[in-house]
């Protein structure tokens, strides 16, 4: 089980958010033939909490590995 930030602050931060809060998108960013990648994204956020460190040959591709991801990323916060 994860550690809960010693901060109460962070910790309810962490808390608040639920699954349906955190997004998969896909972008075509790399160049051809591997372009594709995932990133993660949480409601009121302009920024990736998480991107994928490689890109794939297909948004199908990129978009599979992103979900699970989401779920590792979820899973690591108890959301």
């Amino acid at each position: 089980m994860p550690k809960r930030p010693r901060d109460p602050v962070l910790a309810n931060a962490l808390m608040s958010f639920e699954a349906e809060d955190y997004s998969v998108v896909v972008k075509n960013k790399g160049k051809y033939p591997r372009s594709w990648r995932w990133e993660i994204y949480r409601a009121g956020r302009d920024s990736p909490v998480n991107q994928s460190p490689v890109y794939f040959e297909t948004a199908t591709k990129a978009q599979r590995a992103g979900k699970e991801a989401i779920k590792l990323l979820l899973a690591k916060f108890n959301v």
